[in-house]
């Protein structure tokens, strides 16, 4: 089972306070090519796992007006 968005979204937010405080205390560079590449793919994971959670709920939904209308006929 993959991780949650929620969880993806707390890594981001743990990244994102890691470079405040770099930047706070004035370190060079602030944000390195890797920490970009690891940011971008958090969010397009993070992104990805919220379009398939959509999709799921989305197919169920379908299903079931499909069940309720088959159960009336």
């Amino acid at each position: 089972m993959g991780r949650k968005p929620e969880d993806y979204a707390r890594l981001l937010a743990s990244a994102l306070c890691k470079l405040h405080a770099a930047e706070c205390r004035g370190a060079s560079p602030l944000i390195s090519e890797d920490s970009v590449r690891v940011i971008s793919e958090t969010i397009a994971a993070a992104m990805e796992d919220a379009r398939k959670i959509q999709i799921d709920q989305e197919h169920a939904a379908l299903l079931e007006r499909r069940e309720r209308i088959h159960l009336h006929s």
